[in-house]
């Protein structure tokens, strides 16, 4: 349960810090940097700590960067794809 719940911050953490971009795709307007920056990284740090729970502490670091990794590579192309399908 304790992952799920490490899997769902990180990846929040990751949506907020992809709208905080000037570059995001998902909504036609940008929304307010400052607010999505704190929020992303206050999402990602408690997806850290929730992980360094589940796992061992470097496990679980190396787990979080992983996964915003994969998170921060796939949003664009998602956001792309979106448009793609609608035209």
């Amino acid at each position: 349960m304790i992952v799920v719940l490490a899997l769902t911050l990180t990846v929040l953490g990751c949506a907020c810090l992809y709208l905080a971009s000037p570059n995001q795709k998902w909504l036609s307007q940008n929304l307010p940097r400052k607010p999505l920056l704190a929020a992303g990284s206050l999402l990602l740090v408690a997806g850290l700590i929730a992980w360094i729970a589940a796992f061992l502490p470097l496990s679980g670091i190396f787990v979080t960067l992983h996964v915003a990794m994969v998170c921060l590579f796939a949003f664009p192309y998602a956001a792309a794809l979106r448009d793609w399908r609608s035209n």
